[in-house]
């Protein structure tokens, strides 16, 4: 039992600890560092109680306790624990209980998880969004075009359980070591299952002529996930311009697209908030992305910590960003060509109303305006709208 306890005990200083500065996986992996004494087992232990606690502690007043930790591991536990059994074994036999019933024995609203509620989009108001919170999403892959032999054949190979989502999308527990076992970027890329769906508007659309390049430009590409998926998406035949704020992120992501085998047009550093913000004015592109910084409402499944350190005063200050990047970036359209507003958020000041000031403030056409639940499949939540010029 005193094993269970020192288990307890340091999740609760790790918590009260954790002040919301940088992802709180990184202040639990220096943590561990300062402190050797933890092995593997203790450390896996201590994570999931720190995670677990992060996604139920809206749901129980109070400092962090053992009871509060104890409760928040039961509702995200799907089976039998040896720690429950020790310490909360009237717990314990009712772990396998669906979510709802453990949350009517313990007498709490799951919806209270989600402490934003009068900010979130009417579209996801749904039981399984607030559900989501309580289970870690998948990891996924997108198979790259005429990669799904070699991959099926390189995760049988290696032991791996997954699961084929369609044609091109791999699910995986989130543990699995990806990057041993495939070339990542040149075979499959690491991309959520509703990032994966951002440009199925393109399914449709027939502006881009087989027999000339059109162009793109990502305008906040950071990793460049999405701008390899539109490459992949056009079957190639569109010329990539990349840029982003940060010169750190753009190098990382012009590695990325090396290795994918993609030869970009144009890099640039550039705050899209400004004016006069791309090198040549009169550059102009049939497909601009635009998948502004958000408040990653709709990731927070994957970072629950940000359920307790997020602040309404960060929304407006992201909303203002997001109306100076449209304004600035779409003036770059050519005529007839599509713009990509994309968000993984769901709040909506960030979706629909921004998607109400394009329409003011420009003179893009409204063709697409949809959530991706995520939620419903254990992955992101996104907004995608689609206009054109």
């Amino acid at each position: 039992m005193s094993r269970f306890h020192s288990y307890i005990s340091s999740s609760i200083k790790i918590i009260e600890t954790y002040k919301g500065e940088g992802p709180f996986a990184l202040h639990l992996k220096k943590h561990f560092a300062e402190n050797k004494k933890y092995g593997s087992t203790d450390r896996k232990t201590i994570g999931k109680f720190c995670y677990s606690y992060f996604r139920g502690a809206h749901l129980f007043s109070g400092a962090v306790t053992e009871d509060k930790i104890l409760n928040t591991f039961f509702l995200c536990e799907g089976a039998e624990s040896s720690l429950l059994k020790t310490l909360r074994p009237e717990l314990n036999e009712k772990v396998g209980q669906t979510l709802a019933e453990k949350c009517l024995l313990l007498k709490v609203n799951p919806e209270e998880t989600f402490p934003f509620i009068h900010e979130l989009s009417e579209e996801v108001r749904e039981p399984s969004f607030y559900n989501s919170f309580f289970y870690q999403p998948s990891l996924f892959l997108r198979i790259r075009p005429g990669k799904n032999k070699i991959m099926e054949n390189k995760l049988a190979a290696a032991g791996i359980s997954f699961s084929l989502i369609g044609e091109n999308c791999i699910e995986l527990k989130n543990s699995i070591p990806v990057d041993t076992v495939i070339q990542l970027n040149k075979e499959a890329v690491v991309q959520d299952a509703s990032s994966q769906k951002v440009f199925d508007y393109l399914n449709e659309a027939s502006f881009i002529q087989n027999d000339r390049k059109g162009s793109a430009w990502d305008c906040c590409a950071a990793s460049g996930g999405k701008s390899i998926l539109l490459y992949d998406k056009l079957n190639k035949n569109v010329q990539l311009t990349v840029s982003d704020i940060r010169e750190n992120i753009l190098l990382n992501c012009k590695k990325r697209l090396s290795q994918a085998g993609i030869n970009i047009y144009k890099n640039f550093i550039s705050d899209i908030t400004k004016a006069k913000s791309i090198k040549e004015d009169d550059d102009k592109f049939s497909i601009i992305v635009c998948d502004v910084p958000c408040s990653g409402s709709g990731t927070w499944a994957r970072t629950p910590e940000q359920l307790g350190f997020f602040k309404l005063t960060q929304l407006g200050k992201y909303v203002e960003r997001q109306k100076l990047i449209v304004q600035n970036a779409h003036q770059h359209l050519t005529e007839g060509g599509l713009f990509f507003y994309i968000t993984c958020s769901v709040f909506t000041k960030e979706n629909e109303n921004l998607v109400e000031f394009i329409r003011e403030k420009t003179k893009l056409e409204l063709l697409s305006a949809k959530y991706i639940k995520g939620f419903e499949m254990k992955a992101d939540t996104m907004f995608v709208a689609v206009f054109k010029s």
